[in-house]
């Protein structure tokens, strides 16, 4: 059952009807009872009070079982409709008025043990079954002028007798409930008006009905027999509800795990789609501007810029195709991360090569021991460097420093900074969060939010992290450390 609304987000027609049948289940017990009071047949039956204290504790032991074989009942709602089994005995036994002691009771049992509907819908509910139950109960009183003993001297007639308030009661139940699906939102009682329209859930309910209907009979004929009934009371719910509700949670966890699966697939497509355009983007724009340099530079005749360009090119190019390979290998092998072929590498030039890919101004100091090695794989290295320089430009106008240093633990730190307005407090703690943009700058500048999250990530994958570190004291900007392992030796 859906609970997207609440009472006041309901239509007024359903507020209405929601009152009406309050009202109506507040005022008919009480004429009911008063109308078939007098002498009907003989019957022994416990005192009146006696007899709702132990509807009430047969209900609070069904609901008991419910829990305890179907995992609790915030996982189900099928234990609510044995509640229909208790509202009929109580009419087919007691005068109507104690309806409304006894079905507020159970109702209220229930709802302490977990089943969670919405307040006013709990309301309504408890109100439908009252008013089916008055109605069942003016069956017995017309036929033969009383509640008689169902198990004395009457035989097939009592029988058909109690067929027939059954028949009544879900005939009035269904017709209650029916209005509230119909005169709510349609998306409000979705999972009501499918029920309505099952017959599996008809047929239980008849079931579940029927029950209490001999429990009435086993009841006047005797309240001892009550004890014995009990553990018939315990197998049919074990039949005719746990096994199958059972075999739905089978069923329901089956659903949900694929549906789990299909979120986890459309996921990885929405972030393959984006890694392939931010990651083949960024050195693609480097291609097509250092084409367009070199082109100019052969034009004047200038060919040692032309060279310097066509390298830009070319190391570009390059990322580009191990970038596709790492996303077709990240397809084929591991959808649910990446992988890394860390390997010993010299991190001078590649520092010097990030930094010369950046445009005419744009390019930051680069300071590295020329000797310095770290355990990543190189083209991982080169995307890090190619993201973060990048997101300068963007965010800062251009990283200003860019180095790397052995840190006092061993590893060693690749530092990219700059001197634009730094990230906002409140956004820090998402910064490497997917498709995470600040509301400040997600309308104007361009990006799919994914940069800082695919560098990490490749971060985690060669064994490292990358974080942002505070500035130094005094300075504005943003500082990325990316921690490699060092080469052992």
């Amino acid at each position: 059952m859906t609970t997207g609304y609440g009472f006041t987000g309901a239509p007024r027609r359903a507020q209405a009807y929601l009152v009406l049948t309050l009202v109506a289940a507040l005022v008919l017990p009480w004429l009911v009872a008063r109308g078939t009071d007098g002498d009907g047949p003989a019957r022994e039956v416990p005192a009146d009070w006696v007899a709702a204290l132990v509807l009430v504790a047969v209900s609070g032991l069904n609901v008991e079982l419910g829990r305890r074989l179907a995992g609790g009942l915030t996982h189900t709602q099928q234990p609510h409709k044995a509640l229909s089994a208790w509202a009929f005995t109580c009419a087919m036994v007691l005068p109507t008025w104690w309806l409304l002691v006894v079905v507020p009771l159970t109702y209220a049992h229930a709802r302490w043990r977990g089943l969670r509907v919405p307040l006013w819908k709990w309301v309504g509910s408890g109100a439908h079954l009252v008013l089916a139950g008055t109605a069942a109960a003016t069956v017995p009183w017309l036929v033969d002028g009383g509640l008689p003993n169902w198990m004395e001297g009457i035989g097939g007639r009592g029988l058909l007798v109690l067929l027939l308030a059954v028949l009544v009661f879900l005939v009035v139940e269904t017709v209650l409930f029916a209005g509230s699906a119909l005169l709510n939102h349609a998306p409000d009682e979705e999972w009501l008006r499918a029920q309505l329209l099952s017959p599996a859930y008809q047929l239980t309910e008849a079931g579940v009905v029927l029950i209490g209907g001999l429990l009435a009979a086993v009841w006047t004929g005797g309240a001892w027999y009550v004890l014995l009934f009990v553990p018939l009371h315990t197998l049919l719910q074990r039949a005719v509800l746990v096994e199958p509700l059972r075999e739905n949670a089978a069923m329901s966890a089956e659903l949900v795990e694929s549906n789990r699966q299909l979120r986890a697939v459309s996921e990885f497509k929405s972030e393959l789609m984006g890694m392939l355009a931010h990651e083949v983007g960024n050195p693609l724009t480097s291609v097509t501007g250092y084409t367009e340099v070199a082109a100019h530079a052969l034009d004047e005749g200038d060919t040692a810029t032309a060279e310097r360009a066509l390298g830009v090119v070319g190391r570009n190019a390059g990322q580009i195709r191990e970038v596709l390979h790492d996303i077709v290998s990240l397809v084929e092998t591991n959808p649910g991360g990446l992988s890394a072929r860390p390997e010993p590498t010299l991190l001078a030039p590649r520092l010097r090569a990030a930094a010369a890919a950046q445009s005419e101004g744009h390019q930051p100091v680069v300071a590295c021991p020329e000797d310095l090695r770290a355990l990543v794989q190189p083209s991982h290295l080169d995307q890090v460097l190619a993201n973060l320089l990048g997101n300068a430009t963007k965010y800062a106008g251009g990283a200003t420093h860019l180095c790397a240093t052995p840190t006092p633990d061993g590893r060693v730190a690749v530092v990219v900074e700059d001197r634009g307005p730094g990230i906002p407090e409140d956004f820090r703690e998402h910064v490497f969060t997917r498709r995470a943009r600040h509301p400040d700058t997600a309308g104007t500048v361009p990006g799919r939010g994914l940069g800082l999250h695919i560098s990490r990530a490749l971060a985690l994958a060669n064994g490292g992290d990358l974080r942002l570190a505070g500035s130094e004291s005094g300075r504005s900007g943003s500082r990325f450390e990316l921690v490699l392992q060092a080469p052992a030796g």
